[in-house]
């Protein structure tokens, strides 16, 4: 069996996503993939969600990198489908991924042609009393500071199959692009992931999206996600890129 290129625990992933338009995606895909929908949507329909979590105990071909270990990591990500294939293999593009370590961001970058961009950030976590668990997150880019903190209320549960939450957090293809246009694939495996339950309450956001990923993303700014999910998270594997 093939061995994983890279090994980690992912925790305490805060996943904030909104429905937007599929023809704002067509600039960002290769050839062979398109938005992925939920049952019921119209053909027009695409989601795309930012992701915050804790990327910690990374081992990349067998070898613990020294004080690459531990770090944050914001990416926004879509929901993709390949249309050459049946069935479809269903996974995530991405439009950018901050880290703050240049290192990480030329490996990504060079190995499964990512987008990683470095920035002074920071995704932490902790315990509010009992019942509760808090992320937050903060970017600093551009003349200002972008955050979010999201509250997850114990305990933790774990959503059904066809659950609008199993859709957005449980996905095993990654899809990149080469610098020829073609398609990469690669494969991420993790348990399903249990998640904190949470409310719109719970959640404060201010970024600045066009800032961050883009003027076509300032569409973004100012509205309220559709969907919000605090997954618990676990050890993940990453396995090497399709030739």
């Amino acid at each position: 069996m093939q061995r994983p290129f890279l090994t980690a625990r992912w925790e305490d992933l805060a996943l904030l996503t909104w429905r937007i338009d599929a023809e704002l995606l067509r600039a960002y895909l290769p050839e062979g993939l398109e938005a992925d929908r939920l049952p019921g949507d119209s053909p027009d329909t695409a989601y795309v969600s930012l992701v915050a979590f804790r990327f910690l105990d990374t081992v990349v071909k067998g070898i613990p990198v020294p004080l690459h270990r531990n770090f944050p990591e914001v990416n926004l990500r879509v929901y993709v489908r390949t249309t050459d294939e049946d069935p479809p293999r269903r996974g995530v593009a991405f439009i950018a991924e901050f880290v703050p370590k240049p290192f990480i961001a030329m490996v990504a970058n060079v190995l499964y042609h990512e987008h990683y961009r470095t920035a002074p950030m920071d995704v932490s976590a902790e315990d509010v009393g009992d019942c509760g668990r808090r992320v937050s997150m903060r970017i600093d880019v551009g003349e200002r500071v972008h955050t979010m903190s999201l509250l997850g209320r114990r305990p933790a549960t774990r959503p059904a199959d066809d659950s609008i939450e199993h859709f957005f957090k449980e996905h095993t293809w990654g899809f990149g692009r080469d610098g020829d246009g073609g398609r990469v694939v690669y494969a991420v495996e993790h348990p399903v992931w249990d998640v904190y339950p949470v409310s719109p309450d719970d959640l404060q956001l201010d970024v600045d999206f066009g800032e961050l990923y883009g003027a076509p993303w300032q569409c973004l700014d100012g509205r309220a996600p559709d969907h919000v999910a605090y997954a618990v998270g676990s050890k993940i594997a990453v396995y090497p890129r399709e030739t």
